[in-house]
């Protein structure tokens, strides 16, 4: 279950983007399509996907927990093994609050490793 814990994380982040970002998490996301939306030369893959960030605010949406059903199910489809996140979204239920608290003590560790770089 991997992917969907970093996809949790995700979603932690965007619920208390307050408490690590001055700006908020529309702005913010609004000048990440902005510049995804006028760079000419991104990677192939992402230059598929970004119209549809875009359009459906896939960074935004993650401070919706029930948006995770929908990644999780999008995961799965490029996965050899699919039938192996079946259960993820009730694990993340059931571990919300431990998981919330994982995220908590790694991402100030990860702003302070990135500030060192």
């Amino acid at each position: 279950m991997p992917g969907s814990w970093s996809t949790f994380f995700d979603h932690c982040l965007a619920r208390d983007w307050t408490l690590y970002a001055d700006q908020p998490l529309a702005q913010f996301t609004s000048d990440v399509y902005r510049v995804l939306s006028s760079e000419p030369q991104l990677p192939e893959r992402l230059a598929q996907i970004a119209p549809y960030m875009v359009a459906n605010d896939w960074l935004g949406s993650y401070e919706d927990f029930e948006v995770l059903a929908q990644v999780l199910r999008g995961i799965s489809r490029r996965l050899s093994k699919p039938e192996e996140l079946a259960g993820a979204m009730q694990e993340l239920r059931v571990l919300y609050e431990p998981l919330s608290e994982d995220f908590r003590l790694f991402y100030p560790q990860l702003q302070a490793f990135a500030q060192n770089r």
